[in-house]
């Protein structure tokens, strides 16, 4: 039976773990050459939020999104502003606690929403009403909200040494 094939809407934070705090493709290039696969397969993807904010926060995870920004990057249309607007409504609070640092969140969720994708963000899961985070606000919409960890096991990925030193990888 062939596998689902998920698609993944990506936060900031996510990138920042990913590439700067747990995996970075100096040591994890096996990792950063899968993830680009997915890129490329219209399966993982971003917000120009998304962009924007890491220009901002980040240079390590900057460098490595701008040469892959064409396929990565998912410009605001009128269909992902009019998601917006309908979850701040519901949500007015999801960009208030950060101020302009959490400005990409509703537009995460909002690509995520409109396009049948999984969530994969740093946050935790301690949102609640009266101060909602992503995950908090993925499950009152009924989006999957995941870590990058949570997307290397959701495609099968596994990365090792052998004893002798060298790599070995495995994309199932």
């Amino acid at each position: 039976m062939p596998r689902l094939k998920i698609k993944y809407s990506v936060d900031t934070s996510a990138f920042i773990d990913g590439l700067e705090r747990y995996y970075p493709a100096s040591v994890f290039d096996g990792l950063w050459e899968a993830v680009e696969e997915l890129v490329a397969d219209g399966r993982l993807f971003a917000s120009e939020e998304v962009w924007e904010e890491v220009k901002r926060k980040d240079e390590r995870a900057k460098v490595w999104m701008e040469p892959r920004r064409a396929g990565l990057c998912i410009p605001t249309d009128a269909a992902i502003t009019v998601k917006v607007a309908e979850i701040l409504e519901a949500f007015p609070r999801l960009v208030m606690s950060g101020g302009r640092r959490n400005r990409a969140d509703p537009f995460v969720v909002a690509v995520a929403e409109l396009k049948g994708a999984t969530v994969v963000t740093g946050e935790g899961n301690d949102g609640n009403e009266s101060r909602p985070k992503m995950p908090y606000v993925c499950r009152e919409r009924n989006i999957p909200c995941i870590r990058f960890t949570d997307l290397i096991a959701a495609e099968h990925w596994t990365f090792g040494l052998s004893r002798s030193g060298e790599v070995v990888g495995q994309l199932l």
